[in-house]
């Protein structure tokens, strides 16, 4: 940035000699009696050489300050960009839920874009253009002090244009983003979800909204467009009418033998020098307006900080048995309201623990608790005797492998979404987590086995072969933990046979948390948790809690009907 503000100072001082020169070439060569024709040709041929040797300094200069301006700038707004990437992806899940994806996303490419022109304008221009207004105000004054107050007689306009619209601006842009940021949050969400538009004929609909959405948008920009041509209008006026009002003076002063033609050329082509810069800084102005709008949605982002935080001296966890105790937890997404209330669980290393419940009842959300998606509003959570928040977040994260019930897979190869759980994973290791759930028979089917493009999300896999294809990137992991939110819904009732007795296999020793609505799939649990408005209401192994007659048993009967239940006794 110095070196880029150093050849910009060059750019634009030395086109000042160009006026002088003039003024030497008009006074004292053309119009200067007495002067032979020879000293006249060779004074002549001397400034032309010192103005071209200056505009060959400028050239040089010019073409440094533009390369190392747009390096610094670039540089700068990558760092931006990768900075505010990495702190978005340590914001908790409660920032994710509020916010859509599309809206994030045009933060960190639309705002963080319109940041640039503060880093490569602001940084730049305005020390250069502050300098050459200050050299151009002193060689006005020394050529002639009164016609520089006369030049200067329409300033407080341009001030005060600069101090009433450039607040306006800057608000009115922080109103475009936004409405851009709305544009976008749909936009990503209708694209993901076009399935869904088209198979409900919601094409002409959804059109509509994308156009309403669009209109408010042109509204915010039209509205800015406003402030900025009135800017334009009023920097316009004190440019052109400054020079009128010297050229009257100037004339008066040449009439009266107080002036020379010489003088006021060279005046006037420096006044006009000063008036360029005095524009750039017109404009540069608007550009800072909305570039510090953007900066202003930058920093909200900046601001947030996680909920789930990393204390400073939080231990790493390198060992992990698996035992996990809910110690009087409660937990709500808000403080209006408890999604969790007194939740009292012990789960010993090794064992299967199965979680059941109608929907709404607080299964995944007390699942989440575990690898600190979130953190309990009151209570303890423990591993293995340890407080969950004096864990290193990598450490502790590493040990939990998870497999939601909405399949999250990204654009790239098999391999690739398979190495997001151990990238030095073998080619023997992918191959035993592809058989152990199921999946290997399907991707040796594909046209270029493990290293076959599946498309954003998985789009070019059905959804049992995408549910199978996360069970075995969480199998390649080889986790303590395991969190399985309905891992076999999507799974036909053969491939569902399969992965039970894989599942069987390899939850083994393992600490295993499962959520499931379809209790088919956990009868074989070591504990059975039943949950109901965000409590623990039973908690015991099938058999028994199918005796006792409570919410499982007629959970039970819903989904396979009416059950004689043992008699007591």
């Amino acid at each position: 940035m110095a070196a880029a503000t150093f050849a910009g100072l060059a750019k634009f001082l030395l086109p000042l000699a160009f006026p002088w020169m003039l003024k030497v070439l008009l006074d004292d060569v053309v119009l200067q009696e007495g002067v032979d024709a020879a000293a006249r040709e060779r004074k002549i041929i001397q400034l032309i050489v010192a103005i071209l040797a200056a505009n060959v300094v400028w050239m040089i200069a010019t073409y440094y300050r533009s390369v190392l301006a747009a390096i610094a700038g670039h540089r700068m707004i990558r760092d931006l960009r990768v900075a505010l990437f990495s702190h978005v992806q340590r914001l908790s899940h409660a920032f994710f839920a509020r916010h859509q994806t599309g809206a994030i996303v045009s933060r960190l490419v639309s705002d963080i874009s319109l940041a640039q022109n503060f880093v490569g304008s602001a940084l730049t221009n305005v020390w250069m253009d502050i300098v050459l207004l200050i050299a151009l105000v002193v060689i006005l004054t020394v050529i002639h002090p009164m016609m520089t107050l006369v030049s200067l007689v329409l300033m407080p306009v341009y001030v005060y244009a600069l101090h009433a619209l450039g607040p306006r601006i800057r608000l009115s842009s922080k109103e475009v983003q936004q409405r851009l940021e709305v544009l976008s949050g749909g936009l990503q969400e209708k694209v993901a979800g076009v399935t869904i538009v088209k198979g409900f004929a919601r094409e002409g609909q959804e059109t509509q909204i994308f156009a309403s959405h669009a209109n408010k948008l042109l509204n915010k920009i039209l509205y800015s467009a406003r402030f900025t041509a009135w800017n334009e209008v009023v920097v316009g006026f004190v440019v052109h009418s400054a020079p009128v009002l010297v050229v009257w003076y100037g004339v008066h002063q040449i009439l009266g033998g107080r002036l020379t033609v010489g003088e006021l050329t060279q005046f006037l082509l420096y006044l006009g020098m000063f008036y360029f810069p005095l524009q750039r800084l017109s404009d540069l102005s608007v550009v800072l307006a909305n570039s510090l709008a953007a900066i202003d949605r930058i920093f909200e982002y900046f601001d947030t900080q996680p909920h789930v935080s990393e204390r400073p001296d939080a231990a790493r966890l390198d060992e992990c048995q698996g035992r996990i105790e809910f110690v009087d937890v409660v937990f709500g997404y808000d403080s209006s309201a408890a999604t969790l209330k007194d939740i009292r669980l012990s789960i010993a290393p090794g064992q299967t623990v199965a979680v059941v419940g109608p929907s709404g009842a607080g299964k995944s959300t007390l699942a989440n608790l575990v690898p600190r998606f979130y953190d309990p509003t009151e209570g303890r959570i423990l591993l293995d005797g340890r407080d969950l928040r004096e864990l290193e977040l990598a450490s502790l994260r590493r040990h939990i492998g998870i497999v939601n019930q909405e399949t999250i897979l990204f654009s790239g190869t098999v391999q690739e979404n398979l190495l997001l759980a151990k990238p030095d994973a073998t080619p023997d290791e992918m191959r035993a987590a592809l058989e152990a759930a199921n999946a290997i028979e399907f991707v040796e089917r594909l046209p270029e086995g493990l290293w076959t493009e599946i498309g954003e999300r998985g789009a070019t896999l059905s959804g049992g072969q995408k549910q199978r294809l996360a069970i075995a990137r969480a199998f390649l992991k080889d986790p303590r933990i395991l969190i399985l939110d309905e891992a076999t819904s999507s799974l036909d009732s053969r491939a569902e046979r399969h992965i039970q007795q894989a599942l069987a296999r390899l939850l083994k020793n393992r600490t295993s948390i499962v959520i499931a609505h379809r209790l088919s799939t956990i009868l074989r649990a070591d504990q059975i948790v039943v949950m109901e408005a965000g409590r623990i209401v039973d908690l015991g192994r099938h058999a028994e809690l199918l005796a006792r007659g409570g919410l499982y048993a007629q959970l039970y009967n819903e989904q396979f009907g009416q059950v004689e239940l043992p008699r007591a006794g």
